[in-house]
This record gives structure tokens, C-alpha cells and sequence, in this order.
């Protein structure tokens, strides 16, 4: 278009006759049509340029558009997934908000029946233990107890073998200062912790009398000797009659009565000596009831008509442990 309208004028030109400075200003406008011509285009250029980069980013624009369309169609659907979701977990949560309230109160109940109940056990452990530990200061008291009694036991048997000792050295000193009377009716022995010195009547008394004769008398002087070495033993002399009856027309009336005399005649005969205290010793009669033998012999009942002698330890000392220990 642009060559149509140069030629035109080129035309024009060469078919008028115009002057020169018409021709002048014609070339001048020329130019500067040429020039604007020359504007155009570029600016034209430039246009179109600028419109292939703004295609292009119309384009990349739909494309991005349409990516987020789709971005937008998969959130939208991932959204109602969610929504559903949530109704469902909704429905879900308030179900189990429902049951939860009931097994609360259930458990609830539950829980204070078994707080009641381990109060109960809690209390019957404390009381368990309380009694443990009274048992615990009782058995350490018993303990405690225990161990003075085994002291005050070992003591005791320490004064019971002291004691046994002493009845054996006393038996032994009796044997040896009664030699020359053993077998002839008098027999020195040992029993239950004590000395048994027996003489029978035939060594002290004649028949029916409470007197002693001789032989008898040196019997129990040497007897007394030994009892006063030994001060602090307990003596108790017992007479023994036989069975047959005593008639006597004194004071004297029985069997009774005739083993208390001859008991006491020896106790008389016993504290002539100065070193035997009179109250150590004590008389008694004891009858026929204790006999020895039988009564149907004449060896019989001269066993039965005997005295004896009973020397036994001071026991105080062993009474007062012993005491102790049953305490």
C-alpha cells in the first residue's frame, strides 16, 4: 500500500507542472512521511513482537490456568472426601462420646467400689500390721525373757551339779566317819539330791523303849560331827515303827506316839553337839505307814523298825533361781 501511494505521487509529480518549491515541500513531506513510514514499521515490528511474547504468555497462562483448574478439581474432590470424612468421623465421635458417658458412669461405680474396697483392705493391712508389730515386741520381750531364763536355768544347774556335788562329799564323809557301823544295822545311801543315813532299831533301842542305848549313841555323836562341819545342812530324823500294835500304859499309846519319842530322843542326842544348830533339825514320826519290807516276817518287820536320817542341802539359794524361772 504504502508503494502504491509513492508511485502516486511520483505520478503526480512528474504529470504536473509544479514548481520548484512546491517540489521542495513535497520532497520534504516525502521524507518525513518516509520517516514516519519507517516509525511505523518498526513500532509495527515491536507490535508484534510484543504480541507473539504476549501469545505466548497467554498461552503458558491458559495452561497454568488450567492446571490450577485441575489442582482445584482435585482439591475440591479431596475436600468433599474430606467433609464426608469428618460427617462420618462426627457421627463416629458423638457414638462414641455416648457410650463413653455410659461406661464413665459404670466405671465410676466400679472405681468407688474398689476404692471402698481397698480402703477395707488398706485397713486390714494397718491392722495386720499393727498386730505384726505387737507380735514382733512380744516375741523380742519373750526373746529378752528366754534368754534371762536360760542365765537363771544354766545358773540353776551350776548350783544343782554344785549341790550334788556337795551330797556326794557329804555321803562320802558320813561312809567314813559311820565305817565301823555300816553292816551292823546302819547303811549310808544316796537318793534324789539327799543323804539317807538308816539305822535300824536293833542299833538304837531295845524292844518297846525310846531310849538309845550305847552303841547307838557313838553312832549319831559321830553323826553330829559331821553335821557340824556342814552347818548349813537341813536334817529331818524319821521314825518308823512295824505293824504290830504298841499298848503303852504312859503317854506313850501307839505306834504313833513311839515314833515321834525315838525320833526325838536321836534329835536330843544329834544337838548335844555345840556346832549342830537345833534349827536345821526337825523330828518326826511317821508310824508304820511307810514300810520297807513286809510285816509277816520277823525279818520284815525288824526292817521296818528303823530311824532315818534325812540330810539335805541348803535348797534356798536353788528354791529362790527356781522361783525365778517360773516367773
Amino acid at each position: 500500500m504504502k508503494r502504491i501511494f509513492i508511485l502516486a505521487l511520483s505520478g503526480i509529480l512528474f504529470s504536473s507542472c509544479v514548481t520548484s518549491k512546491i517540489h521542495k515541500e513535497l520532497q520534504a513531506k516525502y521524507k518525513d512521511l518516509e520517516g514516519t513510514n519507517l516509525s511505523l514499521r518498526e513500532e509495527n515490528d515491536a507490535m508484534k513482537a510484543n504480541l507473539g511474547t504476549t501469545q505466548d504468555e497467554l498461552d503458558a497462562t491458559k495452561n497454568s490456568m488450567a492446571k490450577l483448574q485441575e489442582e482445584h478439581d482435585a482439591l475440591k474432590k479431596s475436600n468433599d472426601e474430606l467433609q464426608t470424612r469428618y460427617r462420618d468421623l462426627n457421627k463416629n465421635y458423638e457414638f462414641l462420646l455416648e457410650n463413653n458417658n455410659a461406661l464413665l458412669a459404670s466405671n465410676q461405680a466400679e472405681n468407688k467400689k474398689l476404692i471402698e474396697k481397698l480402703n477395707v483392705l488398706q485397713q486390714e493391712l494397718q491392722a495386720k500390721e499393727d498386730s505384726l508389730t505387737n507380735e514382733q515386741q512380744k516375741l523380742e520381750y519373750l526373746s529378752q525373757e528366754l534368754q534371762k531364763r536360760e542365765a537363771r536355768v544354766y545358773e540353776l544347774e551350776s548350783m544343782i551339779a554344785e549341790q550334788n556335788k556337795q551330797v556326794d562329799a557329804i555321803r562320802n564323809r558320813l561312809k567314813e566317819a559311820l565305817f565301823n557301823f555300816e553292816g551292823k544295822g546302819l547303811t549310808v545311801e544316796q537318793r534324789d539330791g539327799k543323804v539317807y543315813v538308816s539305822l535300824e532299831n536293833s542299833l538304837l533301842f531295845p524292844s518297846a523303849s525310846w531310849n538309845v542305848d550305847g552303841k547307838g549313841k557313838e553312832a549319831l555323836q559321830e553323826l553330829a560331827k559331821v553335821l557340824a562341819e556342814n552347818p548349813d545342812l537341813n536334817v529331818m530324823v524319821e521314825g518308823h515303827t512295824d505293824a504290830d500294835a504298841f499298848n503303852g500304859k504312859t503317854a506313850v499309846k501307839d505306834n504313833w506316839d513311839l515314833s515321834v519319842m525315838r525320833a526325838t530322843s536321836i534329835v536330843k542326842i544329834l544337838t548335844a553337839n555345840e556346832g549342830v544348830d537345833p534349827a536345821k533339825i526337825t523330828a518326826a514320826g511317821r508310824s508304820e505307814y511307810i514300810p520297807v519290807s513286809d510285816n509277816d516276817t520277823v525279818e520284815g518287820k525288824a526292817k521296818n523298825r528303823r530311824t532315818e536320817i534325812i540330810i539335805t542341802p541348803d535348797l534356798d539359794a536353788i528354791v529362790k533361781v527356781l522361783s525365778e524361772v517360773k516367773e
